[in-house]
């Protein structure tokens, strides 16, 4: 969920209070008789949103509540007399107050916070207190974080900075096993290639759910996984991952020496086409391929998933890939696929490959 910037304004009418001379300590006390009997004072805050139903004010209070995920970066502003020219800010997380006129503020952990705000002048008395509730709520899962106190209940935060994954893990995410117990709304359980997550194999785990990667938070993208145990209407799911920590359906997938690698894959496998492989998976009449693919046959009566194409630019990652039709062996349908280019001598791979015996272009 994207942060909103909504500001939210507490107007009072504030009494001062007779305290004699005024202050010469930095303190904000201190009032004049003839100065006026009431105060305004407005607090501003941006970067959080007002969420009644969140519990702002499970105090039974009046003071107005701003809610948001962690870290939770918040601007505050004072509003209101001309008089009132020193303020104090305490923040309800135990930091030092701040006597800032706006100060910023970031939450780190989820909880309940109490912000404060008195305000004064030159002769005039402080205000009574202002009060803000600042709510920072846990992260469901696939969200990032840093530390497993951020996530919701029965949540850890997964490849957390030091943790041995991939490097694309610049924040983790927040995730559960999901072996044996459903993830909840808003998350699907996939089959998290090891590569990516630090583990030897492959791991069910909960990801935010997703259809397009404007869906996912900000440096994550949407990708196809194999669905994990707990998902059961689809052999495939749709999830969220760092861009860059595993290569979606389509991509390449060879390693620096030139092999196939598996665990680069988040759809499980990498089929040795082209001159950089593709991550891909087998199929046939009983394991279809995810959206966006195509059932294909490959000689020695092989079938994998391909993308969809129309023409070859989209295909052009890979020299000696193109985009031409293909026929599952079990359906007369035709469909077009980035597959290996067909060829009928070495010329037509080159430089990049060669004309294998299939009668399309192989790696040299």
């Amino acid at each position: 969920m994207g942060r909103i910037a909504v500001a939210f304004l507490l107007i009072a009418g504030v009494a001062c209070r007779d305290n004699g001379k005024p202050g010469t300590d930095g303190s904000i006390d201190g009032i004049r008789p003839d100065m006026p009997s009431t105060l305004t004072l407005e607090i501003s805050v941006t970067g959080c949103a007002r969420d009644p139903a969140a519990g702002c004010d499970a105090d039974g209070g009046a003071a107005p509540c701003c809610t948001g995920r962690p870290p939770l970066a918040l601007s505050f502003a004072p509003l209101g007399s001309p008089e009132l020219t020193r303020f104090r800010w305490t923040f309800g997380d135990g930091t030092p107050t701040s006597t800032e006129r706006a100060p910023t503020h970031s939450y780190a952990y989820p909880g309940s916070y109490r912000v404060t705000l008195v305000g004064g002048g030159d002769g005039i008395g402080s205000t009574e207190p202002r009060v803000l509730n600042v709510v920072v709520e846990r992260l469901p899962a696939g969200s990032p974080c840093d530390l497993d106190s951020q996530c919701g209940d029965d949540l850890t935060c997964l490849c957390a900075p030091g943790k041995g994954c991939a490097a694309a893990f610049i924040h983790g995410l927040c995730s559960a096993a999901c072996d044996t117990a459903a993830c909840g709304s808003g998350a699907v359980c996939a089959m998290t290639p090891g590569a990516a997550i630090g583990s030897a194999t492959s791991a069910p785990r909960c990801l935010a759910a997703c259809q397009t990667s404007a869906q996912c938070a900000a440096g994550s993208v949407c990708q196809t996984f194999p669905a994990g145990p707990t998902e059961t209407t689809t052999p495939w799911t749709r999830g969220c991952l760092p861009l860059g920590a595993a290569r979606d359906v389509g991509g390449s997938c060879r390693d620096a020496g030139g092999v196939l690698a598996d665990g680069a894959c988040a759809i499980g496998m990498c089929a040795d086409l082209g001159a950089l492989g593709v991550c891909s998976a087998d199929c046939d009449a009983g394991r279809p391929c995810p959206l966006g693919t195509s059932c294909a046959a490959l000689g020695g009566g092989r079938q994998v998933c391909l993308l969809s194409c129309v023409y070859d630019a989209e295909c052009a990652g890979d020299p000696l890939m193109g985009c031409a039709p293909a026929r599952p062996a079990d359906s007369t349908q035709i469909a077009t696929v980035c597959r290996p280019r067909a060829c009928t001598s070495d010329a037509a791979c080159a430089p990049s490959g060669r004309c294998g015996q299939d009668g399309v272009c192989v790696p040299r």
